[in-house]
């Protein structure tokens, strides 16, 4: 079984993950992994909900997992999912052939609103997507979108600064109609 939490940002994704590892029993049996890019709290698995830390091991690419694991791990937790690299399919070889869980958290959109790396692939193979709702940082309503607030020298920055969750009003708001038509001028999925 595949199970992923996404949203964006604040949403409560990696706390909705911690929530599933605390309900296990035996951790002997339970393995958890992050991406090495994630630099934030490194080799740990953490949420501003609470004061706990889980022990993560970092990784490049999925491919890694296949490196730790064993017979006696039954789930495995990925955390900021969407930073990985490589062949998404060692997940599902892991559900179906290794008998495993696997609960992964991770964002589901870059703040440009485009598909964020590998997770419309891991959202493909999902067997359970739980979408996660923040509060919008403007109005307070359920916000499905982030937003960075400033200038990115890169398309895709590490961290929470600057980055804030809006609804679809607020996002239109402070992008307005312009330069959401962007979205309109993106590639056809469809063209290789």
């Amino acid at each position: 079984m595949i199970k992923t939490f996404t949203g964006p940002m604040h949403s409560g994704k990696t706390k909705a993950m911690i929530d599933v590892y605390n309900g296990i029993y035996n951790k002997e049996h339970v393995m958890c992994f992050k991406p090495k890019k994630d630099n934030r709290e490194l080799g740990l698995i953490t949420s501003k909900d609470y004061d706990q830390q889980i022990p993560a091991i970092l990784i490049d690419k999925f491919e890694d997992i296949l490196l730790h694991v064993n017979d006696k791990i039954s789930t495995i937790f990925i955390d900021e999912v969407q930073m990985l690299e490589g062949n998404v399919s060692v997940l599902s070889y892991l559900s179906i052939v290794k008998d495993m869980d696997i609960f992964m958290a991770g964002l589901n959109m870059t703040s440009e609103q485009d598909p964020f790396l590998v997770m419309p692939y891991i959202l493909a193979i999902s067997d359970e997507v739980d979408i996660i709702k923040a509060s919008c940082y403007d109005c307070g309503r359920g916000a499905t979108y982030t937003y960075y607030d400033g200038v990115k020298t890169d398309a895709i920055l590490v961290g929470d600064a600057n980055y804030i969750p809006l609804c679809p009003r607020c996002i239109m708001k402070r992008r307005g109609e312009s330069e959401m038509q962007y979205l309109l001028k993106k590639k056809d999925t469809k063209q290789g």
